[in-house]
């Protein structure tokens, strides 16, 4: 009889808490990780691992896997590709209901992904955005104390119902007071969990402003603090000419509160074209409208003119679109470089009613582009160092004791690949933005075989 479900044969095996890095054999086990060792393993499957590293399953704390689809019957489905990407980019978890946009009510939606049976983890924050929306307050409405009140036990039950925390989307509801900030990331302390926030800002000129604001919840509740996608926004150089990254960066470390952030390797924003985000046009912006690439939609793969965009912008419709040339990749750098700061994609990605896939290639790439283009090509750090950003920085966050660990006991949510060949095929474009990662062989989550590459072709003998 063999003695484990699945056993990975052979691999470098990788733990960023501990700093393993040794070639062993895992036995996997009722969806754990039964066995470290370099004795020979029997298992009802053997996966011969010979020159792959195998690490903890990557946890991605900024997705936005939380859109809901309405079918006829009114009944709500949840879209499937975002996780399928995630899956197949090495992602065993992911964290939805970022920038202050979640469903409620969280125990209704939970309930919904587990009977949809999605292939990895998937987790939620409490939307601010959402929770005004339920007052009736729009997204430049400031809340009376009376209804941020009412956000305020909103949010309580959120959390007791499995969020993980709240989202704030400032920069998408610019109504949103201090005063409302300060009384949700009460209720996250109360909670013991965590407050995440795209900012209110993003442009240079006022990088130093919005991480002030943010940095000031987190001092003055105690609440734990996780900035959104930092480096898009808070790039360039202040007025004095010193890297807003650098100045905020020692902003952070001297503020005594607990605080991360995270990043998506890519240059390209996304947003909606309707949103507060392009309210006072582009001048502070690095790119043009014509820099806009249509995401969702008719018109997907386009990009704007004038004359489409003033369409999109008054449509009662929203249109995802990428921004490209946002963020300078030496800003992604240096933030990367931060031990704060670990990889969020910021995903989603959808299926039409066409048959076609449409979003943002970092919903499928981030994770072997992250470790291409920022360990294997330029090294700014070691391999194990990229891994702690994948896995463990996230998990400590999230509080997931047992994932982000490759250690005996904890959950069987692994990722199997060779170094030297992951990378991102995903690029911009209907249906290729979709494409999956090279190099990743396979993907374990709870302990089960849920991807492997297809093994290559062989070609007929003449």
């Amino acid at each position: 009889m063999p003695d484990f479900d699945l056993v990975i044969a052979g691999a470098r095996v990788l733990d960023p808490e501990t700093g393993l890095d040794e070639t062993l054999n895992v036995g996997l086990l009722d969806g754990h990780i039964a066995a470290l060792t370099m004795a020979p393993l029997r298992g009802e499957r053997v996966i011969e691992a010979a020159s792959l590293v195998l690490s903890p399953g990557f946890i991605d704390i900024h997705t936005h896997e939380d859109f809901r689809e309405t079918q006829q019957s009114g009944e709500f489905r949840i879209p499937r590709e975002t996780s399928a990407c995630a899956l197949r980019s090495g992602t065993t978890t992911i964290l939805g209901g970022n920038c202050g946009g979640s469903n409620y009510p969280v125990g209704n939606y939970l309930e919904t992904l587990a009977a949809e049976k999605l292939p990895i983890n998937c987790l939620t924050l409490a939307g601010n955005s959402t929770l005004r929306k339920l007052l009736g307050l729009d997204e430049y409405d400031t809340a009376s104390p009376s209804q941020i009140a009412a956000m305020k036990d909103l949010a309580g039950t959120a959390m007791d119902e499995g969020a993980r925390g709240i989202s704030f989307g400032l920069q998408y509801a610019p109504g949103t007071s201090f005063a409302e900030v300060l009384a949700l990331c009460e209720a996250v302390r109360e909670k013991d969990k965590f407050f995440a926030v795209h900012m209110r800002y993003d442009t240079p000129s006022r990088a130093v402003e919005t991480v002030e604001e943010v940095i000031a919840a987190a001092r003055i509740t105690g609440a734990a603090l996780q900035i959104s996608h930092y480096a898009a926004n808070v790039y360039g150089l202040a007025k004095n000419g010193l890297s807003n990254i650098d100045i905020t960066a020692r902003l952070i470390g001297e503020s005594g509160a607990d605080i991360t952030a995270d990043v998506y390797p890519y240059d390209t924003w996304a947003t909606g074209i309707r949103s507060a985000v392009f309210d006072q046009g582009f001048d502070d912006f690095n790119f043009k409208v014509t820099d806009l690439e249509i995401l969702s939609g008719p018109l997907a793969g386009r990009y704007c003119t004038q004359e489409i965009y003033e369409e999109l912008r008054h449509s009662p419709q929203e249109t995802s679109v990428a921004c490209h040339n946002a963020t300078p990749m030496r800003d992604i750098e240096a933030a990367y470089r931060l031990p704060f700061v670990c990889l969020g994609s910021d995903a989603n990605m959808t299926l039409g009613a066409d048959g076609h896939k449409k979003g943002h290639p970092r919903a499928a790439g981030s994770p072997a582009r992250f470790l291409r283009e920022f360990v294997r090509e330029k090294g700014l750090f070691s391999l194990m160092e990229g891994i702690r950003k994948l896995s463990l920085l996230p998990a400590q966050r999230l509080g997931l004791g047992r994932k982000g660990r490759l250690q005996e006991g904890c959950d069987a949510d692994l990722c199997l690949f060779d170094p030297q060949t992951i990378g991102d095929r995903a690029a911009f474009g209907v249906d290729v933005c979709a494409l999956p990662p090279t190099g990743i062989r396979a993907v374990i989550v709870g302990g089960k075989l849920a991807w492997e590459e297809a093994p290559p072709e062989v070609p007929p003998r003449p």
